[in-house]
């Protein structure tokens, strides 16, 4: 049986902070001592002393079929502890469509981890996708409250079984990963395009409506400090995470993800020359390097791209017209929010 538990954590609006807490309460009543860790704005990994049997946890959500970036990144620098278990919990889009609750997709959310614990020497105990509701309200809006409450209460009950396994010392794997595999591994070229681009695209997109009132709350709350408060108003920096916890929990409802100014950026990228550019720039390399200088070029170009037109309109919205276009033209205005049932702005 497990002596020593450690978990993990990176919530944006705390479905993964509920999975761990769930965890933690199930560990407690079977008298083992158990740690629940966020990494928000880590900067170095805490690992607590223990004795006897351990195992340890990484709770997160899925973003573009991947793991977030600040999660792999702390998973790459976790010390190597040989023949430690592990567990990988990665709660992903699920759905409920009348009385049916379909399973989200994980991607490489799990097996990318995996793999690279595996190299480290740890085992791997468990792999356990966890379909809770999505945060994502960007691309979607918010679940209504009985929705929400069926999906959670479901969550919980597969918790507390998959606790009854790993706690006694048994390996559990979910028949969903191996069942979705297939998928999971063609998604991999989209995860990979979200690495290098669709995170940064979803980071320039949001603005803040001339409802913000300057709190500051998002600010505070980023777990990737990945916002700064410039002339009373937030401004998201390509660190961003794009995990909804801002757009969330704004207590005025004024962050927006504007889709109006992702058209903007997409229009003016269609009418820039990549093509001469990149004419231009093969001109200057061996035939062989054409592949990957394209790929560079058009990165780099993209990225330039998202930081001035983003730059520009935030900016702009200083006017009060130009702020209400963008804030009307913005699908988030008018759908719901999404937390976690339990979860508030002082729990993060």
């Amino acid at each position: 049986m497990v002596e020593n538990l450690t978990v993990y954590y990176f919530s944006g609006t705390g479905n993964a902070l509920s999975a761990g807490r769930w965890i933690k309460e199930n560990a407690e009543k079977k008298g083992v001592k158990s740690d629940l860790i966020s990494i928000d704005r880590f900067k170095k990994i805490h690992v607590p002393a223990a004795a006897g049997k351990r195992l340890i946890g990484f709770c997160y959500p899925t973003h573009g079929f991947s793991l977030p970036w600040i999660m792999l990144k702390f998973i790459f620098r976790f010390p190597a502890r040989e023949r430690c278990d592990v567990f990988l919990l990665n709660t992903r889009a699920g759905s409920k469509i009348f009385k049916w609750f379909a399973p989200g997709v994980s991607g490489i959310a799990q097996m990318l981890p995996a793999l690279i614990l595996l190299i480290k020497g740890f085992k791997i105990q468990s792999l356990f996708p966890l379909d809770m509701p999505s945060n994502w309200v960007s691309v979607h809006p918010g679940y209504n409250q009985s929705t929400v409450a069926a999906m959670v209460t479901r969550c919980r009950a597969m918790v507390d079984s998959f606790c009854e396994k790993v706690l006694n010392g048994r390996r559990h794997f979910r028949p969903n990963v191996f069942v979705m595999m297939p998928i999971d591994i063609a998604l991999a070229p989209i995860a990979f395009m979200y690495f290098m681009y669709g995170r940064f695209f979803f980071a320039k997109v949001f603005i803040a409506s001339t409802d913000c009132d300057a709190c500051n709350l998002c600010e505070q709350k980023c777990p990737t400090t990945s916002i700064r408060i410039i002339n009373k108003r937030p401004f998201w920096k390509f660190s961003c995470e794009s995990c909804m916890r801002c757009i969330n929990i704004c207590p005025r409802q004024a962050i927006q993800a504007s889709h109006s100014l992702a058209a903007v950026i997409a229009v003016i990228s269609s009418f820039l020359p990549l093509a001469l550019m990149l004419k231009v720039l093969n001109s200057y390399i061996p035939l062989s390097l054409h592949r990957p200088a394209d790929f560079i070029a058009n990165w780099g170009i993209s990225l330039t791209l998202f930081f001035t037109v983003s730059g520009a309109v935030f900016w702009l919205i200083r006017l009060q017209w130009i702020n209400r276009f963008f804030s009307a033209t913005s699908l988030t205005k008018y759908w719901r929010r999404y937390i976690a049932p339990g979860i508030k702005p002082k729990d993060y």
